[in-house]
């Protein structure tokens, strides 16, 4: 485990497991501030919908004035609810 990893071994050794370590981010458990009521589906937006994207390639993006997830492509940043440009 990583726990039992020498400090001091170095990457030509072949111990490339004693390298490998978990990193926690701490926001990825964190609810959003208020989360009483649940999140709304907003759904697709405009682009995705015109463009055909399939809903298992859509992005999830959080709006913070509708209080809730809608799904387009990577890039996309206007909400299709609201159009809220600052998540």
């Amino acid at each position: 485990m990583a726990d039992d990893a020498d400090p001091n071994d170095d990457l030509g050794s072949g111990k490339a497991d004693s390298f490998a370590q978990i990193v926690r981010f701490p926001q990825s458990r964190v609810s959003p501030a208020g989360s009483s009521e649940p999140f709304r589906e907003l759904g697709m937006s405009t682009l995705s919908k015109s463009l055909g994207l399939p809903e298992r390639q859509a992005t999830g993006h959080w709006c913070s004035r509708c209080r809730g997830i809608w799904f387009g492509y990577l890039l996309e940043v206007s909400c299709p609810a609201c159009g809220n440009r600052h998540g």
